[in-house]
């Protein structure tokens, strides 16, 4: 078996296994608890990647550069807080990394 077998079978297996949970979701109910649970796992899962993000992003440069990240996380969490909407900090957010990042690069 060369390479490129390997790599396009474990793509069309990595593919079927994502269609059967698609189709087996409809018919698979799941327990009143876990499923309210459910709703919190892209929150989860966005807040993990953003922490990884902002610790590297501080752990690998200098304090002035590590400010900018840490400051948007902070203002992104108070929008949430005073709105209860995850898209405010998106809005909120994202503005502020980019202006103190500008800021700080010049």
């Amino acid at each position: 078996m060369n390479a490129w077998t390997v790599v396009l079978a474990a793509g069309f297996g990595s593919y079927l296994f994502r269609m059967s949970m698609i189709g087996a979701a409809d018919r698979i109910r799941l327990p009143p608890r876990l499923d309210d649970s459910a709703a919190l796992v892209a929150p989860a899962a966005f807040a993990a990647l953003a922490v990884t993000s902002i610790a590297g992003s501080v752990l690998g440069s200098s304090m002035p550069q590590a400010l900018a990240p840490l400051a948007a996380a902070v203002v992104a969490v108070l929008a949430v807080m005073r709105t209860g909407s995850s898209y405010a900090a998106v809005l909120a957010g994202m503005p502020t990394l980019w202006i103190l990042t500008l800021h700080t690069s010049a």
